[in-house]
């Protein structure tokens, strides 16, 4: 009867925390708003059901919805007293049935670390979304903000440089689920997410979306291999056209790099395989993808680049 009762009890305590975590512009809000509708959705079919989670319902929280400005990071102090009341905000709102979405920026470790220690002190299970784009990417999206939410693009780059990305290894970041904001085909990984925070199952792994540690498996491996072929290519294209054109990178798949009308050094080309690597290294997509998305990459960054 007593481990009866313990059951009861856990069930009863669930408290389910979300935090989003990304650059600015990169797409957090679009998919946390998205996140939202689609537990609206599992919620809906848990109360016809009667089953897990049909008595939830969903906190959403952000900066704009906080009333933090943009510029309260750009001064440590004004920084620290946004991040209390994020934390505020989540302790205020976490209940029994409720998910607490948090749209942030979460780009320190020790504030993510603060919101685990806070949701493991009420018994609830959480989950990190790291909403994942490219720096050019993200500065881009800004710009082509007409409203006055707009960033500061030197803000946009400082925060890059400070921002300390999430890790599966590490407790407080875990489960970690990944979202490349920029990928058209991109979707959330809503079931597993629903599991491990309702169903409290560790998500099954989702080469799409799904971040997993990827230290010394072939994936890596993969990885190296095929950016680094791409970027030979396009150098052996420099060398026989000078400059513009098509770099030919796969006939049989019909892929090119459409080359400007200045020449692209060795070095941007390796900062442009870097920065993709860094931002695929903790996360498994389907090794016959890595190339074609290389490309895709390569592409949008030599565009924004001109």
């Amino acid at each position: 009867m007593k481990n009866l009762t313990d059951r009861r009890i856990d069930s009863r305590t669930k408290m389910p925390l979300i935090t989003f975590t990304g650059l600015p512009s990169s797409g957090k809000t679009k998919w946390a708003k998205k996140l939202q509708l689609l537990l609206e959705d599992k919620i809906n079919s848990a109360k016809e059901s009667n089953g897990p989670g049909h008595n939830y319902s969903i906190i959403y929280h952000s900066d704009e919805t906080l009333g933090i400005s943009h510029d309260s990071y750009k001064d440590s102090n004004m920084e620290k007293h946004a991040r209390g009341s994020q934390m505020s905000a989540v302790k205020r709102d976490l209940s029994r049935t409720n998910f607490v979405i948090l749209d942030s920026l979460a780009y320190i470790k020790g504030f993510r670390y603060q919101l685990y220690c806070e949701a493991k002190g009420v018994v609830t299970p959480h989950c990190v979304i790291h909403v994942m784009s490219s720096l050019n990417t993200s500065i881009q999206w800004n710009n082509e903000n007409n409203d006055e939410k707009k960033w500061d693009d030197e803000l946009i780059k400082q925060l890059s440089m400070r921002y300390e990305e999430p890790n599966n290894d590490t407790r407080w970041d875990s489960p970690l689920f990944t979202i490349m904001s920029d990928y058209d085909k991109e979707t959330l990984p809503i079931d597993e997410i629903w599991d491990c925070l309702v169903l409290k199952r560790p998500p099954p792994p989702n080469a799409a979306t799904l971040v997993k540690p990827t230290s010394g498996n072939d994936f890596l491996q993969e990885l190296d291999k095929q950016t680094l072929a791409v970027i030979g290519k396009i150098v052996q294209h420099q060398q026989l056209m000078s400059i513009g054109g098509e770099a030919l990178i796969d006939k049989e798949k019909k892929l090119f790099v459409e080359m400007p009308a200045t020449s692209v050094s060795i070095a941007q080309l390796q900062r442009i395989r870097r920065s993709y690597i860094s931002l695929n290294r903790m996360r498994s997509v389907d090794v016959d993808r890595i190339t074609p998305l290389f490309v895709e990459y390569v592409n949008r960054s030599l565009d924004n680049d001109d």
